[in-house]
């Protein structure tokens, strides 16, 4: 078996060598992570995203919404934005339309409905409910 891997990685190495994968996210979404990405390299680290600090959902209305938890890697310097709790800022973007939650928060948000008074409702695993004003 263990020849037949080394056969396979010697006609696919991109398969063997891959460990970056991208997305495509909005330009405010890319934002955010720049933002983050420049702090930490003022800190002398490098950012690296795990892949779990960014998913994509739709409201309650059918807009494509990104959740963004601030639990970015600053390299050697470990989870800098995050308390010891798992307690990480929080952001959305709705429709490339920053949302900035002005919380620490330590689950991952589940739900999210945006009113026409531009109102944004968004609702934890837990049930707990928050909004954000406009």
């Amino acid at each position: 078996m263990r020849y037949v891997v080394l056969l396979l990685c010697s006609f696919f190495p991109a398969l063997a060598a891959a460990d970056l994968i991208s997305i495509s996210v909005p330009s405010a979404a890319a934002e955010v992570v720049n933002k983050y990405r420049a702090d930490c390299a003022e800190e002398g680290g490098e950012l690296e995203l795990d892949g779990d600090e960014m998913f994509r959902l739709r409201t309650d209305e059918g807009e494509e919404a990104f959740v963004i938890r601030a639990d970015f890697t600053c390299g050697d310097l470990g989870h800098l934005y995050c308390g010891a709790m798992g307690h990480c800022p929080t952001y959305l973007v709705i429709n490339n339309k920053f949302y900035d939650t002005k919380r620490i928060l330590q689950g991952i948000v589940a739900r999210i409905s945006k009113a026409s008074d531009g109102t944004v409702n968004y609702w934890m695993h837990d049930g707990h409910k928050l909004m954000i004003e406009r």
